[in-house]
């Protein structure tokens, strides 16, 4: 199963995508001999004012090291010059053509990755740990099987526990501590390459919501290990610029939530979540969700011919996930 975009050599789609690479650092120009070790992808849309700051971070936080790239995917209609930032970085490549593809543009990068270890951030993300990059590293050496890094994150001016950033069905894991787990938390996630390569990326399908929960569940599927580390730190702002009004938001995780349930849960926990899942998040977001749309959408969904054919998790990533603490229903 590949959820990458049909890609020609450079990793951009042959039909209409235009690749333009940053001048002073195309490979002619690099500063590293051979390929990185890391290759970061970072999407942006419609936060221009906060992507130098996002960039920026990245590269003062970067400890000196020089052996990675920098890949922007540009969701952005206009034609603004944003590749001009990436002149800072020893290596970076612009991928932009005016459409927006939601958060599966994300395999663009990953497609188009030469590192070992492929980090996604998001634009409204800022690294605060500044030898990130050697932290990441020795995480993915310490474990051949480790396919995932999800990092601690706050957000700007929270000052609760945030359950929905706690990458485990149950809450009250300790988060000074670094713990195997079967789900990542968006913003800022390491993955082993490797490992995207066996299981594919983002399901291209899912313009925004549950894309993280449901690439976890094929990378568990796949024999890969997921941890959580409380030592790489990043701050996501959570701005409102470039998302969907709440309601539409809701709406489409609620349908995206119900389509990855048909296509990885086993039974009867695929069945308990279609019971309780819409009533508790109902609930949790003040019924700013439209559950009728929902539904409707993913009947139209499972009625394609084109849909991916069902494939629940397989005994050994179910023992993996209970072997975590964790739930198979949520």
């Amino acid at each position: 199963m590949s959820y990458f975009y049909d890609s020609d050599a450079n990793g951009c789609d042959t039909k209409d995508r235009k690749l333009v690479l940053s001048g002073q650092n195309n490979s002619e120009n690099s500063a590293m001999a051979g390929a990185p070790r890391f290759s970061i992808v970072v999407l942006t849309y419609a936060r221009d004012f906060l992507l130098e700051e996002v960039l920026g971070r990245l590269k003062d936080h970067d400890g000196g090291r020089q052996d990675y790239e920098v890949l922007l995917v540009d969701n952005n209609v206009d034609a603004a010059d944003r590749q001009r930032l990436l002149d800072q970085f020893p290596s970076a490549r612009y991928f932009g053509d005016g459409i927006n593809r939601g958060v599966s543009a994300r395999n663009i990068g990953i497609d188009a990755a030469r590192g070992d270890y492929v980090l996604v951030v998001d634009d409204d993300v800022l690294m605060e740990t500044p030898d990130y990059l050697t932290r990441f590293e020795r995480y993915f050496e310490a474990e051949p099987k480790l396919g995932c890094i999800s990092t601690r994150k706050r957000v700007r001016g929270e000052t609760r526990r945030r359950v929905d950033l706690i990458p485990h069905t149950r809450k009250d894991v300790d988060l000074e501590d670094s713990f195997l787990t079967f789900r990542f938390v968006g913003g800022c996630v390491g993955f082993r390459r490797e490992t995207l390569h066996q299981v594919g990326g983002f399901y291209p399908e899912f313009f925004y919501g549950i894309e993280e929960i449901e690439l976890a569940f094929r990378i568990i599927d796949g024999g890969w290990k997921i941890r959580y580390v409380p030592d790489i730190r990043v701050e996501e702002l959570e701005h409102p610029a470039g998302r969907k009004p709440k309601r539409q938001s809701q709406t489409d995780r609620l349908s995206n939530k119900y389509i990855m349930t048909w296509m990885h849960m086993p039974f009867p926990e695929n069945v308990l979540n279609y019971v309780l899942f819409t009533p508790y998040l109902f609930y949790r977001v003040k019924g700013e969700v439209s559950v009728g749309k929902a539904a409707m959408r993913f009947l139209s969904w499972l009625r394609r011919d084109d849909r991916p054919k069902r494939k629940p998790l397989s005994a050994a990533a179910q023992a993996y996930i209970r072997e975590c603490g964790g739930s198979l229903w949520r």
